[in-house]
């Protein structure tokens, strides 16, 4: 019962993200983060393209009523990366309701991903709750 329980919050927690992120793009609100951290997570991919690296970017965004959030994403790039400097900025996309949830404005255009996550996280739910 307990995994049974377990499962489904999983599922749940896969259609919140995925349909989160999808929204994100549509009524998120815009603004603009300092980038504070770059970080190159292990060594060398292994893509079928040579040279290709994990990051970590940490970012910082601050709410109009003066709270800050802080936020983190991953992306795939070269060899050759910038430091972060505390001047560099990118745009951000929040929900005002919730601003813990947040993404770089490139992460929450629509795509197919975060559906794909979502249509999981559906499948996860159903299979673990069908009668038996």
């Amino acid at each position: 019962m307990v995994k049974k329980i377990l499962i489904t919050l999983l599922g749940i927690a896969l259609i919140i993200y995925g349909m989160g992120m999808t929204m994100l793009g549509f009524v998120g609100t815009r603004t603009t983060a300092v980038i504070t951290s770059i970080r190159r997570q292990g060594g060398e991919r292994d893509d079928a393209v040579p040279g290709r690296y994990t990051y970590s970017i940490g970012y910082r965004f601050t709410l109009p009523d003066g709270r800050t959030i802080d936020g983190s994403t991953t992306k795939i790039g070269g060899s050759v990366y910038v430091k972060a400097t505390g001047v560099s900025t990118a745009p951000v996309r929040y929900f005002a309701f919730f601003p813990h949830f947040n993404a770089l404005e490139s992460h929450s255009a629509p795509s197919i991903g975060p559906l794909i996550v979502a249509i999981a996280g559906v499948f996860i739910v159903f299979a673990e709750n069908r009668r038996r």
